[in-house]
C-alpha cells in the first residue's frame, strides 16, 4: 500500500495555493510595517495576525486528519481482500488435494486389477511348468569345465610347460583312465575264465567296477597329475630364489653404470641363471612390445608363490615411482635376502636336537619295537600251543582265556609296516617344517626314512629271532 499523503496532484496544487497566499500577506504586512509609524505597529502586534495563521493551521491539520482516515479505510480493504484470497487459496488446495486422493486411489485400484493379471499369468506359467516345457537343463560334466574350474592352465604356466595345452593335458588323462580300467577288466575275465565262474557274477561286478572304480582311478591320476605340477612349480621358485640376489647386484652395478633400469635388468642375465634368466627375458620382451615394465614384473612376481621375490619386486616398483637411487636400494635388497638365509640357516642349526630326536624315534627305536613286539607274539603263541587249544583261567570275579590262533602273525606284520611308513611319513614333515620351514622341502626324503625304517625292522625281527631262539 502507498502511504504517500499526496496521492493527486489536485491536493499538492491546493496546498502550494495556501502557502502562496500566507507567503503573499506576509510580505504585504511587512511592507505596511515599514510604511507605517512605530505607534501603529505596536497596535499591530497587539492585535496581530493570530486569527489567519490559526485558521491556515486548522485547514492543514483537517487535511492531513482526512487523509489519514482515507489511508486507514484503504488499509480495511486490504485487508479485506487479503483475506478472501486466503480463504480462496485454501479452498483451492482443499481441491487439489482431494483431487491427489482420488488419483491415488485410481492408481492403486490399478496396481490390484495387474496385481490380479499377474497372479492369473503366474499360475499359468505354474500349469505349464507342470506340462514340463520350462524345465531347466541340467549341467552336464565336461572336460572345458574342469579344467577351467582347476585352472590347469594357470598351473602349466607357472610350471614352466607353456607350451602344453590344458584341454588336450585333461583328453590324455581321460584316456589313460580308459585304458587302465580296460586292462584291467581283461585281467578280470581272463581270471573268470580260468576259475569257471558264471557269466552272471561276472557282468554285476564289471557294472559295479565301472561305476565306482573307473571315477576313483580317474581322481587318483588327476591328484598325482596335479601334485607333480606343485612340486615343478615349488622347484621352480626355489632356483629362482636362490640365485635372485646375485641377479639384483648384477643389475645394480649397470644401474651404477648409467644403464637405465630395463636395460640393467636386461644385461644382469647370465645363463647359469636356469630359470630366472627365461622369466627377464620374457619380462624384456612383454616391455619391447609396449607393455609397461611395472605390470610385467608384477605379472613375473605373481607367477611364482614366493615371500621373498614379491617383497623385493614391489620395493623396487616403489623406489622406481619415487625416483630414488635404484642402484643402492637393489643392493640393499640382495644383501636382505642374503642376511634371511643365513638367519634361516642358524635357526636350522639350533633346532638339530630335536631333529635328530625325532630321527631316532622313528627310523631306530619304532621299528625295534616292532619287531621285538612281533617276536613276543610268536613265543606267547608258542606258549600256548604247548598248553592246548584252549585254556582258561576263572576266578570269583574274573575269568581269562588263551588261544594261539588269536592274533596271526602276518596280521600283525602287516600292521607294524603300514605304521612304520606312517611314522616314517609324518616325522618326514615335521623335520622338513623345523629345518627349512616348508614341507614340500622335507618330500624328498620320505622315501628314504621308509625305506630304512623297514629295513631296520627286518634286520632287528631276524636277530631278536635269533636272541630268542636259544631260550625258547
Amino acid at each position: 500500500m502507498n502511504l504517500n499523503p499526496f496521492k493527486n496532484k489536485k491536493e499538492k496544487k491546493e496546498l502550494q495555493a495556501l502557502e502562496d497566499k500566507l507567503a503573499g500577506r506576509t510580505q504585504e504586512k511587512e511592507k505596511e510595517k515599514a510604511e507605517q509609524k512605530p505607534e501603529e505597529l505596536k497596535l499591530e502586534k497587539k492585535s496581530g495576525e493570530q486569527p489567519a495563521l490559526a485558521q491556515v493551521e486548522k485547514k492543514k491539520k483537517w487535511f492531513f486528519w482526512k487523509k489519514e482516515n482515507k489511508q486507514k479505510a484503504e488499509i480495511k480493504k486490504d485487508a479485506k481482500q487479503d483475506k478472501h484470497e486466503t480463504k480462496i487459496a485454501k479452498a483451492e488446495a482443499r481441491i487439489k488435494a482431494a483431487e491427489k486422493s482420488k488419483q491415488e486411489e485410481k492408481e492403486i485400484e490399478d496396481k490390484i486389477k495387474k496385481d490380479k493379471s499377474l497372479s492369473k499369468k503366474f499360475n499359468q506359467l505354474k500349469s505349464l511348468k507342470s506340462k514340463d516345457l520350462f524345465k531347466k537343463k541340467k549341467k552336464k560334466f565336461s572336460i572345458r569345465g574342469f579344467v577351467k574350474v582347476i585352472s590347469l592352465q594357470n598351473y602349466l604356466e607357472k610350471a614352466g610347460l607353456e607350451n602344453t595345452d590344458a584341454k588336450q593335458a585333461a583328453k590324455k588323462i581321460f584316456m589313460i583312465d580308459i585304458v587302465l580300467c580296460l586292462i584291467l577288466t581283461a585281467l578280470v575275465i581272463i581270471l573268470n575264465i580260468y576259475s569257471h565262474k558264471g557269466l552272471a557274477n561276472l557282468f554285476i561286478f564289471l557294472i559295479g567296477f565301472w561305476l565306482t572304480a573307473f571315477f576313483l582311478i580317474l581322481a587318483l591320476i588327476w591328484v598325482g597329475y596335479l601334485f607333480y605340477l606343485d612340486m615343478k612349480i615349488f622347484r621352480r621358485t626355489r632356483a629362482v630364489e636362490e640365485v635372485f640376489p646375485d641377479f639384483l647386484q648384477l643389475a645394480s652395478s649397470n644401474i651404477s653404470a648409467g644403464m637405465p633400469i630395463d636395460r640393467a635388468l636386461w644385461y644382469a642375465v647370465r645363463p647359469g641363471f636356469g630359470v630366472l634368466a627365461k622369466e627377464i627375458e620374457t619380462v624384456a620382451k612383454n616391455t619391447m612390445a609396449g607393455e609397461d615394465l611395472g605390470v610385467a614384473l608384477t605379472n613375473f612376481a605373481d607367477k611364482y608363490e614366493s615371500k621373498t621375490i614379491k617383497r623385493s619386486i614391489s620395493l623396487l616398483l616403489e623406489g622406481m615411482a619415487a625416483g630414488g637411487e635404484m642402484a643402492d636400494l637393489l643392493n640393499k635388497i640382495s644383501l636382505d635376502i642374503e642376511e634371511t638365509k643365513i638367519l634361516k640357516k642358524e635357526m636350522a642349526a639350533n633346532v638339530t636336537t630335536y631333529v635328530i630326536f625325532i630321527i631316532f624315534a622313528t627310523i631306530i627305536a619304532a621299528p625295534v619295537l616292532f619287531a621285538l613286539a612281533t617276536q613276543l607274539l610268536v613265543i606267547i603263541q608258542g606258549i600256548t600251543s604247548k598248553l592246548g587249544t584252549t585254556s582258561t583261567v576263572s576266578s570269583s570275579m574274573f575269568a581269562f582265556s588263551f588261544s594261539g590262533n588269536s592274533i596271526k602273525l602276518s596280521d600283525f606284520r602287516l600292521f607294524s609296516y603300514l605304521m612304520l611308513i606312517i611314522s616314517s611319513l609324518s616325522s618326514a614333515a615335521i623335520v622338513s617344517v623345523i629345518k627349512k620351514g616348508r614341507v614340500k622341502e622335507g618330500i624328498s626324503s620320505i622315501p628314504s626314512y621308509i625305506v630304512v625304517s623297514v629295513i631296520l625292522y627286518t634286520i632287528a625281527s631276524i636277530l631278536i629271532k635269533g636272541m630268542f631262539s636259544g631260550f625258547f
